[in-house]
């Protein structure tokens, strides 16, 4: 599979191929998205670059010579900390049911079997790398050990889709499911409304490898985009503009920093009046600590003129990057200390939680975003599953359990959950008390099973002495007998 390979390999020119036995409307179709896929892919895979640490910026031999540049290494963790600053806060927690069911259309074993509950994470971290990703729900092949359904995850780097503004959904989907060392594709699949086409190529040429119909009537990919708009409604990246140069500013204070650090920062030497002999016996000094130094008198008999220049300090290059680190929070929404920049007073609560206000905020927004996207992953994998042509009432309502994203401290969220309580009784008998208090779902469904294990003992314990009490007065055992 494609994910052996090196993702950041320049991939070679791809051309959209003609697919032997593919009707010509969804050649079109291919020819289309294969277009989409080739002009987004470089700047899917710069922000990618960005994402991992692997981007030099452009014109460092500005200031410092290119070879030393490049010595030093100098990068920047920053663009990582803008994508799972916030997609860290976007956390999963179960599909629920309007009617309070705790396994909704037997999802939970369906989810489990495709690693669901592990790769939704990966998949919204992906969407805000590079603006949006997208969740395939599709026949699996039994024989070969998939699920009945497969549900899979693909970044934008591999897979693209056509949107049709009229009905606010996909039009038609391409993923690619493999590429050769040189990373140019050799599988792919188109979905369509009726259908997945499966092709390949043995390097002679593309055909048509498998051909599985389906009765969704509509395209079972879903996009997630982060931060879609009407003008765009794939979304927009977390590694926006702003943030990649300001992370290219940044790599270069640094390496500034450092050059300055290692050359400028020990105090030197201004020798006037030193003779060509006497420059070349200065050359073959080795300036150690302790070793003694000195100059003979000039031709002229006159000593040399040593004046001692200061050393320089890297304080306004660190003043600079606590600058661009402002600019980045404010960019981002991340709070300054995220950005290892350390306050000179400790923050209190209410500023830490102001802090982070704006990334509890964007999370929130992205949260009903996602969630619309995976109720209808979730309605197309019951109705595959169960031979379905549109979802049911019932299936329609399912939706996504998320964890809270402002991740308060386990002492202010029961204190607020007691005087919620307190306030409505029949609160605390709901599984809504135990989300807000933190459990997770699969704490929750351990915790009931537990509490019905412990009431149907007690109930059993309490049935039982009341057969013994009555057995007792059967037999008169326990009453007074008279003389």
């Amino acid at each position: 599979m494609m994910y052996g390979h090196d993702l950041h390999l320049a991939p070679i020119p791809f051309t959209p191929p003609r697919i032997i036995g593919l009707p010509e409307d969804l050649q079109d179709q291919v020819n289309e998205l294969v277009t989409v896929w080739a002009r987004k892919r470089p700047r899917n895979q710069l922000r990618q670059l960005y994402m991992d640490a692997k981007r030099i910026p452009e014109g460092l031999n500005i200031a410092v010579p290119e070879v030393v540049a490049k010595d030093l290494g100098i990068v920047s963790s920053w663009p990582e900390k803008a994508v799972y600053g916030l997609a860290n806060r976007c956390m999963w927690d179960g599909v629920v049911a309007p009617s309070g069911e705790e396994d909704p259309f037997e999802l939970a074993s369906l989810l489990h079997a495709n690693r669901f509950d592990l790769e939704i994470s990966q998949t919204i971290a992906s969407s805000m790398i590079h603006s949006v990703a997208f969740i395939t729900t599709t026949l699996g092949d039994v024989a070969s050990g998939e699920p009945d359904v497969l549900i899979r995850p693909y970044t934008a780097q591999w897979a693209s889709a056509i949107w049709d503004r009229r009905t606010r959904s996909l039009r038609c989907a391409l993923t690619i499911d493999d590429i050769d060392d040189l990373a140019r594709p050799t599988a792919l699949t188109l979905i369509t409304a009726t259908q997945a086409v499966e092709c390949r190529t043995s390097g002679a040429g593309w055909f048509v490898s498998r051909h599985v119909p389906h009765g969704l009537r509509r395209v079972p990919v879903e996009p997630l985009p982060f931060k879609p708009s009407l003008d765009r409604q794939m979304g927009r990246s977390r590694i926006s503009r702003p943030v990649m140069a300001i992370t290219d500013r940044a790599i270069r204070t640094a390496l500034r920093m450092d050059v300055a650090a290692e050359f400028l920062t020990t105090p030197g030497l201004l020798l006037n009046g030193i003779t060509e002999e006497q420059w070349a016996e200065v050359q073959k000094w080795s300036w150690r600590l302790g070793a003694v130094r000195g100059l003979s008198r000039t031709e002229e008999g006159e000593l040399v003129d040593v004046e001692r220049l200061p050393q320089q300090s890297v304080q306004p290059f660190v003043e600079q990057l606590r600058e661009l680190a402002g600019e980045f929070s404010a960019a981002t929404s991340l709070p300054l200390s995220a950005l290892g920049i350390v306050q000179d007073n400790p923050s209190s609560a209410d500023a830490i939680y102001a802090a982070k206000e704006e990334l509890v905020i964007e999370a929130t927004v992205a949260n009903r975003g996602y969630g619309y996207a995976l109720a209808r992953v979730y309605q197309n994998a019951v109705m595959l599953r169960d031979g379905l042509s549109e979802p049911s009432g019932d299936l329609t309502g399912i939706s996504t359990r998320w964890r809270n994203p402002a991740i308060p401290s386990v002492v202010s969220q029961s204190d607020a959950m007691v005087k919620q309580i307190s306030a409505i009784p029949a609160l605390a008998e709901t599984d809504v008390a135990l989300e807000e208090l933190g459990y997770t779902a699969e704490q929750i469904a351990r915790i009931r099973a537990q509490m019905a294990r412990s009431q149907a003992k007690q109930t059993l314990t309490e049935i039982l002495g009341g057969v013994r009490a009555n057995e007792g007065a059967d037999t008169g055992v326990g009453e007074d007998v008279p003389s």
